[in-house]
């Protein structure tokens, strides 16, 4: 990747097995500026995905409003639910705003898994990996033609099981964190001439999980009052030690919460859910055709995609049932202890068709021009049953956009050692949004946008460049549907305190990077270095807007009510570097690290947490959350020929900084590392591997969110508090891999 004037981590499949790499959270621990995060809402599920780079954390990112999106084949996905890293024949983590070349949903950068083809040749793989936990990975494809050097075919299984790494602290006989996976695919390669070679994809997989690992800081950890009250309210400073008191779920599905919630309203069928966890079915379907005319190349690409997944969960924290539920009378019928049983249901759904023409690569003019267009639905609604009975939490809402958009780049070699580029796209997203309540509401809205970049590159020998670049991202706009919800009388007043109305407006993003690249000292040395600098601009903040709600309490001067809209007035500065190296130190010693600084200063904003907890939410300087301003890997590979053997031993260090919990910036995970260790063995397609990760233990929270439970007096009566919910790492496991070619 030396001669790609961008920022960018490419991994083949070869360099993820050796790592160890089987998901996206794993690709981004060896990935400088990428970040992956997997709490909300008191969840550490397969469910929440939220990929983000360079520190860029949105307010929201649902699966029309993605920040980074991932794609699998040029194809993106929505919601970023993949099968899983198996087939692969490279990954590239391409960073900063990639709305110029990517398109939609890349504001902060783009995933891309590019999928092995089929081989002509009769063959197959087979890998079984066991650990510690009970856990399994087990994985087989077989491949060959069907016409020789015109059709082939490669037809693939996984199965996956982990019982899961932690007991419940209160029901021991039950763990934490039990995930199942099986998927199928199918792919077909056709070259029905020299000229013309067109590929078929599909896979269908179902993840089946239980409830996950997660603990929480709450009323007996708080060492701090963050609004200068009587009493401390909150916990300030290095998280301490987890409380893995706090790390339980009532284990217990009661059925008459359970009939409620499937004779309620439902996005799936009913028993969709019929356990505590997480449930999914998907299936992704992608088409692509590279047709070579003379030295042009027309390629078109088609996909599908749906995602259908849903969670049912129990209270978190403590089994209340012993306590009274002070609602409850013989006349409503409601359960006579505190209980609560909560259903969400997610359809992600995606369809994508591109169009593009590439000239010769020879010349010193070149240039791709292409047109997509893309529809995107994200349907959701969340039920609960608990004290009050049932009770539609999340009214059923469905986000739709239609993106066309045309794009294109043009480069040209001024010099055969210099070049520069333009590229750019011009992009129609035309999104909705309908809110199914009692009344039903439907708000439409067009957004348009250039989206440009341009670089300079120079080569100042064969194995380095040097570039320069400067790009725009834009983030999708979206709605304030708490504007449209309320009477003219209260519009007025909205109106006329901002701008805004029921259109969010899209979010900016100016970027400047230098960067460079080399191969050194006879390719014993790479370096990939890259520094960068930009304005985050139009964030999406609350923003309170004090109003009254008729005519006579704006006769007494005094306003009575509040409405809380999104607007456009947040800023973010966002700085840092990125660097990979790997030193062939010698024939049989490989190093390789990664580092990473992505600093980002809040120059704006509003955070409702902050305002919570210390009566400000108006903080400056301080750092976005749940994104580490320090990271990065250190790792060593020993290998030398034993008889037949090429046996190997590898370490991993992984850095992790610490990471905030709000904008506020008042609690952090500690700075911490974790460290694998891998010893096998290669000879004749085969391979043996024993293997430890965090074989020294790191305790340390992977993510975290702040939020708030209730506790409760043994009289029924509740009490709001604060509290931060954690992720927790995965334990010291150690187990043993086996894999065969034929």
């Amino acid at each position: 990747m030396t001669d790609v004037p961008v920022a960018i981590t490419a991994l083949t499949g070869d360099a993820l097995d050796k790592r160890g790499i089987t998901d996206v959270q794993d690709l981004a621990a060896f990935t400088p500026g990428f970040r992956f995060q997997n709490q909300s809402v008191g969840r550490n599920d397969r469910g929440y995905k939220q990929y983000n780079m360079r520190g860029m954390v949105p307010n929201n990112a649902s699966s029309v409003r993605q920040n980074v999106t991932i794609f699998v084949d040029g194809a993106p996905v929505s919601g970023g639910n993949i099968a899983g890293v198996t087939d692969v024949e490279r990954v590239e983590v391409v960073k900063g705003p990639q709305s110029a070349f990517f398109g939609r949903g890349t504001f902060a950068g783009a995933v891309n898994f590019i999928t092995r083809e089929p081989g002509f040749d009769w063959g197959g793989t087979v890998s079984a990996q066991y650990e510690r936990f009970n856990s399994y990975d087990l994985n087989a494809s077989v491949e060959g033609g069907i016409i020789a050097d015109k059709l082939a075919f490669r037809l693939s299984g996984r199965a996956y099981h982990t019982d899961g790494q932690y007991k419940d602290s209160v029901y021991s006989d039950t763990r934490l964190g039990r995930r199942n996976t099986k998927s199928i695919s199918l792919s077909l390669l056709a070259q029905p001439t020299e000229n013309l070679k067109i590929r078929l994809f599909g896979v269908y997989w179902n993840d089946s999980d239980g409830l996950p690992a997660n603990a929480r800081y709450g009323q007996d950890q708080y060492n701090c009052n963050a609004a200068g009250g009587a009493t401390n309210n909150y916990i300030c400073g290095e998280l301490g030690s987890v409380p893995m008191g706090s790390a339980t779920w009532a284990q217990y599905i009661e059925p008459t919460a359970y009939t409620a919630l499937q004779n309620g309203t439902l996005l799936h069928k009913k028993g969709f859910l019929d356990h505590l966890g997480l449930e999914r079915d998907a299936r992704q379907f992608r088409l692509s055709a590279d047709w070579n005319l003379g030295d042009f190349t027309v390629s078109a690409l088609g996909s599908y995609g749906l995602n259908k997944w849903g969670f049912l969960q129990t209270q978190f924290g403590a089994d209340l049932r012993g306590i009274p539920n002070v609602a409850a009378t013989a006349a409503n019928g409601r359960l006579g202890y505190v209980y609560s049983l909560t259903e969400g249901n997610t359809r992600d759904e995606d369809k994508y068709v591109e169009l593009r023409v590439q000239s010769p690569q020879d010349k010193p003019l070149k240039f791709l021009l292409g047109v997509n267009y893309q529809n995107l639905e994200y349907d959701n609604l969340t039920t609960s049953y608990g004290t009050t009975g049932y009770v539609l939490a999340t009214p059923r809402g469905l986000s739709e956009a239609n993106t066309y958009s045309a794009f294109g780049s043009l480069t040209y070699d001024i010099m055969d050692n210099l070049s520069i580029s333009a590229e750019g796209r011009y992009q129609i997203d035309k999104q909705s949004q309908t809110t199914f309540s009692t009344t039903t509401s439907y708000l439409a809205h067009t957004f348009k946008a250039f989206t440009p970049r341009f670089i300079v590159q120079f080569k100042p020998d064969t194995r380095s460049s040097i570039y320069a670049s400067y790009s725009r991202g834009n983030r999708a706009g979206a709605f304030n549907s708490v504007y449209y919800a309320q009477n003219d009388f209260v519009k007025a007043q909205i109106d006329a305190a901002s701008p805004v109305q029921g259109v969010i407006p899209e979010e900016k993003l100016w970027m400047g990077e230098l960067g460079y690249k080399a191969q050194l000292f006879d390719n014993r040395v790479r370096i990939l270095a890259a520094a960068y600098y930009g304005k985050w601009t139009d964030r999406g903040i609350p923003s309170a807007i004090p109003i009254y709600t008729d005519a006579a309490a704006q006769a007494t001067g005094v306003t009575n009510g509040t409405v809380v809209i999104t607007a456009p007035g947040g800023r973010v500065e966002v700085k840092g570097i990125e660097l990979e190296t790997t030193f062939k130190a010698t024939d049989n010693l490989l190093l390789e690290g990664t580092f990473n600084i992505a600093d980002t200063k809040i120059l704006n904003t509003y955070s409702s947490d902050a305002f919570a907890l210390t009566g400000n939410g108006t903080p400056y300087g301080t750092q976005l959350p749940f994104y580490p301003k320090i990271t990065g890997t250190a790792s060593a590979t020993y290998s030398r020929q034993i008889g037949i053997f090429d046996a190997y031993v590898r370490g991993d260090v992984i850095y992790t900084g610490k990471q905030y919990e709000t904008e506020a910036n008042l609690a952090y995970t500690a700075p911490a590392a974790t460290v694998n260790l891998r010893v096998g063995a290669e000879w004749d397609g085969k391979r043996i591997e024993l293997f430890g990760t965090n074989i020294f233990n790191n305790k340390t929270p992977t993510s975290l969110a702040r939020g708030t439970y209730a506790t409760y007096t043994a009289a029924g009566i509740a009490t709001t508090r604060n509290a931060i919910t954690v992720s927790l790492p995965d334990r010291p496991s150690y187990g043993i891999k086996l894999s065969t070619k034929f």
